[in-house]
C-alpha cells in the first residue's frame, strides 16, 4: 500500500509540473511502478477523477452564458468579471478560465494514458483490468470532449469545417510529451472521442456494472455519447445512445413529492438523486452563494421569465433568483456535478425534433412525448398541460428552452449549446458603480466563444497555433 500511495503522490506532482514522457524516463525505481489492476484503480480515482484533484478549477466559466446577470454594484472585480465580460485572456488579473481548464484537463488525460499503457502489464483478472481500462477510456473521452468545446470551433456550425479547423493536441500515450505536439483537427479529436467511448462502454458493460455511483459506468458513457453526437449533428446516433440510457435507467425525480427544498441536505446535484447516473466533480467547480463575489450574480431575467406558472423548478431549483441545486457552502458537500437521466430525455427530444425539421415528420410527436414525460414530473398536476408545437422551428425552440430550464448551472450545458446553436450575440450588464450600469457584448460568432490556448503552453510548444484573441471589451 505504501508503494502505491507513493506512486500516486509522485505521479500527481509530476503530471502537474512535467510531462509523462519525463516521468517514464525517470522510472528507475521499480518499486513505484503499479503492478496490479487494483493499483491502477487507485491511481485512476486519485488522479483522473475530477472530484479528487479539482483544485485549480475556475467556476468563473459558469458566467459566460446568457443564464447569468450581474446583480448590483460592489467594490471589486474578480475572476468572474473577466469571464462575465468575455475579456481577452491577456487582461485577466488572476487565473484565466481557459488557462485553468487546459492545465487541469490534460494532466487527467495523461493519467488515463498511464492506466491504459500499464494495463497489459499488471496482474489481475480480465474483469478487473477491463473495469479500470473502461473507466480510463470514458474519462479520456469526457476530458477531450470538454477541451474541444472550449478551445475549438463547434463541429457542425455553418462556418466550421471540422476536417480543417484546429482542435487540440491528441496525447494518447504516456510516452508522449506535450512539447512538439501540434493541434489535431476537430474531426480527428471527435473521432478519437467516439473510439474511446465505444471501447469504454463495451468494457464497462461487460465488467463495470457493479461500480458505485462515483465511478463512471457504461450508462453514463452512453449519455456522454449522446452529447457528442448532438454536437456532431448525428441525430439518429444521438437518439440511439439516449435510448440505451433510458432502457437501462429511466428514473425521474418527482418534484411533487420532493418536499421542502434544502440544497444542503437534499440537493438536485447529488449522488442520492434517483436520476443520477454518475456523481463527480469538485465543489470548486460550482459557484456557491457564500463564496467570493458569487453573491453579486443571479440568474438572468430571460431564464427566470421562461418558467411557466406551476413549474415546481422555480421553488426547488431556484432561491432568491439563484441556483439552489447545490449546497450553499463547499464544506458541506463532496461533489460538484452529475450526469442525470433527464438529460437523456432532453437530448433525445431535440434529436427527434431535428429529424422532424429534416422532413422525417413522424419524429415530431416522439419529441413531444419525451418533453412531456419530463414535464409531468416538474409541474403541479393542476398546472400541467401537454406541450404541442406549431411547426418544426417551434418544436426545436421548445426543446432548447426545456433543456435550459432543466439543466441551467450544471456542467457547461448552456455554453456548449449556445456554441452549437450558432454562437448568437449575448449582452451582459455590469454594475460599474452605484449609478453606472455598463453593457458588454459578445457578438455573433465572436472569437470570445473560443478559449485562448494558455501562453505557458504556447511558450513550451512552438508547434501550437493559437486561437484569434478577441479585442478588449469596453462597456457602454
Amino acid at each position: 500500500m505504501k508503494r502505491v500511495t507513493f506512486f500516486l503522490l509522485l505521479l500527481l506532482v509530476v503530471l502537474q509540473v512535467s510531462s509523462c514522457k519525463k516521468f517514464l524516463e525517470e522510472q528507475s525505481q521499480t518499486d513505484i511502478i503499479p503492478r496490479s489492476a487494483s493499483a491502477l484503480n487507485e491511481l485512476l480515482m486519485g488522479a483522473a477523477y475530477t472530484g479528487n484533484n479539482g483544485s485549480g478549477t475556475n467556476p468563473a466559466i459558469r458566467f459566460l452564458d446568457d443564464d447569468a446577470t450581474h446583480d448590483h454594484f460592489f467594490f471589486k472585480k474578480g475572476d468572474i468579471y473577466y469571464a462575465y465580460t468575455w475579456q481577452p485572456a491577456s487582461t485577466s488579473q488572476s487565473r484565466d478560465a481557459g488557462a485553468v481548464q487546459w492545465s487541469v484537463l490534460y494532466p487527467r488525460i495523461l493519467t488515463c494514458n498511464v492506466v491504459l499503457d500499464y494495463a497489459p502489464k499488471v496482474t489481475g483478472t480480465t474483469a478487473e483490468i477491463e473495469n479500470v481500462t473502461g473507466q480510463a477510456y470514458l474519462l479520456r473521452a469526457f476530458y477531450y470532449f470538454r477541451l474541444i468545446n472550449f478551445y475549438a470551433k463547434p463541429y457542425s456550425d455553418k462556418l466550421s469545417n471540422p476536417n480543417l479547423d484546429l482542435g487540440v493536441p491528441l496525447i494518447l500515450s504516456s510516452g508522449l510529451s506535450m512539447e512538439g505536439q501540434p493541434r489535431n483537427t476537430v474531426a480527428e479529436v471527435y473521432k478519437q472521442i467516439i473510439d474511446d467511448l465505444t471501447k469504454g462502454i463495451e468494457q464497462l458493460q461487460r465488467n463495470g456494472k457493479n461500480n458505485n455511483i462515483f465511478r463512471i459506468n457504461h450508462v453514463a458513457g452512453s449519455l456522454l455519447a449522446s452529447r457528442v453526437y448532438m454536437q456532431m449533428g448525428e441525430w439518429q446516433k444521438a437518439i440511439d445512445a439516449a435510448t440505451f440510457v433510458l432502457s437501462n435507467k429511466s428514473d425521474l425525480m418527482d418534484l411533487n413529492t420532493w418536499g421542502t427544498p434544502d440544497a444542503n441536505t437534499k440537493a438536485i446535484v447529488d449522488s442520492k438523486n434517483p436520476e443520477t447516473l454518475w456523481a463527480f466533480g469538485s465543489p470548486n467547480e460550482v459557484i456557491y452563494q457564500g463564496g467570493d463575489d458569487a453573491f453579486l450574480y443571479r440568474l438572468s431575467a430571460e431564464l427566470l421569465n421562461s418558467f411557466e406558472d406551476g413549474d415546481l423548478r422555480t421553488s426547488i431549483y431556484i432561491k432568491n433568483s439563484k441556483s439552489n441545486k447545490s449546497p450553499s457552502f463547499p464544506g458541506t458537500y463532496t461533489i460538484g456535478q452529475s450526469f442525470r437521466v433527464s438529460e437523456a430525455l432532453l437530448n433525445r427530444a431535440e434529436a427527434y425534433a431535428q429529424l422532424n425539421k429534416l422532413g422525417q415528420t413522424a419524429n415530431a410527436q416522439l419529441a413531444l412525448n419525451d418533453l412531456n414525460t419530463l414535464r409531468k414530473k416538474r409541474f403541479t398536476p393542476a398546472a400541467y398541460h401537454d406541450l404541442a408545437s406549431t411547426g418544426a422551428d417551434d418544436l426545436l425552440k421548445k426543446c432548447y428552452d426545456e433543456k435550459r430550464r432543466e439543466l441551467f448551472g450544471e456542467e457547461y450545458h448552456r455554453w456548449f449549446d449556445l456554441r452549437r446553436h450558432g454562437m448568437p450575440s449575448i449582452t451582459h450588464v455590469f454594475h460599474e458603480n452605484e449609478s453606472q450600469v455598463l453593457s458588454y457584448v459578445l457578438k455573433d460568432h465572436d472569437p470570445g466563444y473560443i478559449f485562448q490556448i494558455p501562453k505557458a503552453a504556447m511558450d513550451k510548444n512552438s508547434k501550437l497555433i493559437g486561437n484569434p484573441e478577441p479585442e478588449m471589451r469596453i462597456g457602454h
